[in-house]
């Protein structure tokens, strides 16, 4: 079934003659009967009562009329829909989760300094997933963990994160002010995938081993709800970011749970966004946004 026919059934239900019909579609009468046929074996229903000089519609083609009309009608509007449509910008953000709020709230209010129209759809997916999108342009500016080294993108530094150590509210450190990593030496430690951010996981897990903590529970996944509940059930360990407006500072809080501050000043979560350059001169705004983020916040990244 295609447009033409219905134009060619409209023609013969309007006319009640395939004659008539045909000289109004400027055709002749045997090739309009032979895709009326069509039509109807395609339908397996007869859509006219055909006797000697008389054809009228059947019930079925009463019916068929009325939705071959709503169809050929809106199909004539799609010529219209270029002149109607005005192109919106826009950006495909990709955000990870566990990254500070902050820092996708300044890109989204940038963007909308800059465009005030702009559409900026937002995924959610883990830093290294959402890098995969921006380098296969399923996404085209990422709010990730830093640092990244991915070829053909660039990135910038908008969030420094110094990290904590939660635990259980009556653990024996849970008094202190501020631990070491080397006072976790005899403690186990929760150690989430490296799939969620290899270079991040690496430089965490280096640093503890140069601690000499290396009683390490390794963990799957990166899901907060399940580290706190290991935190709960077993009394181990788990390094979190200090950052208040994350969901593990939601989920790792009193009464059940501690965060001692980490004195490892080189130890810091961080967090921007990164970008393909050679997409700055086909999403609107991209470049401006950039440019406008870096001269904010570039050179003095947010702290908690």
């Amino acid at each position: 079934m295609d447009i033409q026919q219905l134009r060619y059934f409209l023609a013969v239900a309007d006319e009640l003659h395939f004659g008539h019909a045909a000289e109004r579609l400027h055709i002749t009468a045997s090739p309009l009967s032979r895709r009326i046929r069509e039509l109807e074996q395609e339908l397996r229903r007869d859509l006219f009562v055909r006797e000697h000089h008389h054809v009228e519609l059947t019930q079925f083609g009463e019916l068929f009329r009325e939705r071959a009309q709503d169809a050929v009608n809106v199909f004539d509007t799609l010529r219209g829909l270029p002149d109607e449509h005005v192109d919106v910008p826009r950006c495909r953000i990709g955000a990870a989760p566990l990254a500070p709020a902050v820092v996708l709230d300044r890109v989204l209010e940038t963007y909308h300094r800059v465009l005030p129209d702009a559409d900026l759809p937002v995924t959610l997916a883990p830093s290294a997933e959402t890098l995969v999108m921006l380098s296969a342009d399923r996404v085209d500016l990422a709010v990730v963990h830093l640092p990244v080294d991915t070829e053909g993108v660039e990135s910038l530094l908008l969030s420094r994160a110094p990290y904590g150590v939660a635990m259980r509210s009556d653990d024996a450190l849970a008094g202190h002010s501020s631990l070491r990593l080397r006072d976790l030496r005899q403690r186990q430690v929760l150690v989430t995938s490296p799939k969620v951010h290899p270079q991040v996981m690496g430089e965490t897990r280096t640093a503890l081993l140069e601690a000499g903590v290396t009683r390490h529970v390794p963990l799957p996944h990166n899901d907060v709800v399940q580290m706190a509940a290991h935190v709960l059930r077993t009394g181990v360990l788990s390094l979190t970011t200090m950052s208040a407006d994350t969901p593990a500072a939601r989920i790792f809080a009193p009464p059940h749970f501690t965060v001692v501050p980490l004195d490892e000043p080189a130890l810091v979560l961080r967090a921007g966004i990164a970008w393909r350059p050679k997409a700055e001169s086909r999403v609107p705004g991209l470049r401006t946004v950039v440019d406008a983020l870096r001269m904010r916040y570039g050179t003095r990244p947010s702290s908690p």
